[in-house]
């Protein structure tokens, strides 16, 4: 959905602070609070050319009812961000902090901070995490109890987790860093009489009607379609003695690039169908987005571009004309779990394979049909399961079903 905008000097109902560093997440966060009614402002898009900077923040925020915060380690070095947090709590607009990654604000703004809106986002799928922002939010605007907040008084916690401290929302062919396995499909952690100790493999994998896309907001979403309408998905799973399982699932599609002027159109093998695509080949991109998308100096990138979705980047190497060669964006800089991987390559023959790769770990626990599964950052979830004898068992959960097979 094409972003509607509050535009410059009508009403809105949130005004977005956030570090230019983290441009990409504050517009996928405006994208989804203003696909869902909620009106919103956010620098610079609702700036008039003419208008000076500083007094259009300062009428922003005092016109706004909610103040939202993209709170990031950039955010938290921010002197401007720290002014227009101070700004809000003066006139009394309630502050939401979305806190994108695992940091602890610094002294002068946990003053500020102190409020029981605050959101942690830092862990997938950020599909959940806009959904209730936007819930959250929905409710505050309308003077209604917000349901189960993080309170800032876990933050301190924080210091002694053991989850990588990185973003999980990457501009790109993974720009929506998310994992369905970690909404709650990823299923074991038994007990010893339900024998779920050991690895697994997914037989089959079947997404309901209503299961969000982690990348419904960006283009490379018609890829994700594509695998899941021609059913090439897969998943593992393993679990310890001692409760600690780890899993991933991931999917492909293939197919044929052809192109005409600036736009690149992908037929699926799949599903037949045509998805079109403006496109971009970036020699020399700026040395933190390569960074950002886990690539490396001197490495290229592409953009993809569809109408109504933002826009996908990855990095890599050109090996020809158009989009030929190798792309990828990379969530884990070191071999590690609660990571996302995703690779578009293209041959000099106009054939294209797409892969997409989600990963994470935690605790698992499972008595009397029931599972909870607890991943490392984030908020319990829970299901259902029945075995079809010790070899066998079918696992649901947030509107997905799975058929596992234990592993030789």
């Amino acid at each position: 959905m094409p972003l509607t905008g509050s535009g410059a000097g009508l009403a809105h109902d949130v005004f977005i602070s956030y570090s230019s560093k983290d441009k990409p997440i504050a517009d996928a966060t405006c994208a989804t609070l203003e696909s869902n009614g909620i009106r919103c402002w956010i620098a610079p898009r609702d700036i008039l050319p003419s208008a000076d900077w500083g007094e259009a923040i300062v009428d922003a925020i005092n016109g706004a009812h909610v103040f939202l915060l993209v709170f990031s380690s950039n955010a938290n070095e921010s002197s401007q961000i720290k002014r227009e947090v101070e700004r809000a709590i003066n006139r009394g607009i309630p502050v939401v902090p979305f806190r994108i990654e695992n940091v602890v604000p610094t002294k002068s703004l946990e003053y500020f901070l102190s409020t029981p809106h605050w959101l942690d986002a830092f862990s997938p799928p950020l599909e959940q995490h806009l959904s209730y922002l936007s819930t959250v939010v929905s409710n505050i605007l309308g003077s209604k109890s917000v349901p189960s907040p993080t309170p800032l008084r876990t933050l301190h916690a924080v210091k002694e987790a053991q989850t990588t401290n990185r973003r999980w929302l990457i501009g790109g062919g993974g720009l929506a860093i998310a994992g369905l396995m970690g909404g709650g499909y990823v299923l074991f952690r038994g007990s010893k009489s339900d024998s779920f100790a050991g690895s697994w493999t997914a037989q089959s994998i079947d997404f309901g009607p209503d299961v969000p896309s982690p990348f419904a907001i960006f283009s490379i979403n018609s890829f994700y379609e594509a695998a899941l309408a021609g059913k090439k998905v897969h998943a593992t799973f393993s679990l310890g003695d001692v409760g600690d399982y780890r899993s991933s699932w991931g999917g492909e599609d293939t197919g044929i690039v052809n192109y005409a002027g600036q736009k690149a159109v992908f037929t699926s093998d799949l599903t037949r169908q045509n998805s079109a695509f403006s496109y971009a080949v970036l020699s020399a991109p700026p040395a933190n987005v390569v960074s950002f998308l886990g690539g490396h100096e001197g490495q290229a990138a592409i953009t993809l571009s569809s109408l109504g979705s933002s826009t996908s980047m990855l990095v890599g190497s050109s090996q020809g004309p158009g989009l030929t060669g190798e792309w990828t964006t990379n969530t884990a800089a070191t071999p590690t779990f609660d990571a996302t991987r995703t690779s578009l390559s293209v041959s000099a023959q106009g054939r294209y394979n797409y892969k997409f790769d989600f990963s994470e770990s935690g605790t698992f626990q499972a008595a009397n049909g029931t599972w909870t599964r607890t991943r490392q950052g984030a908020l319990p979830q829970s299901g259902n399961y029945k075995f079809d004898g010790q070899e066998r068992v079918t696992a649901t959960g947030n509107g997905v079903t799975i058929v596992w097979q234990r592993s030789a």
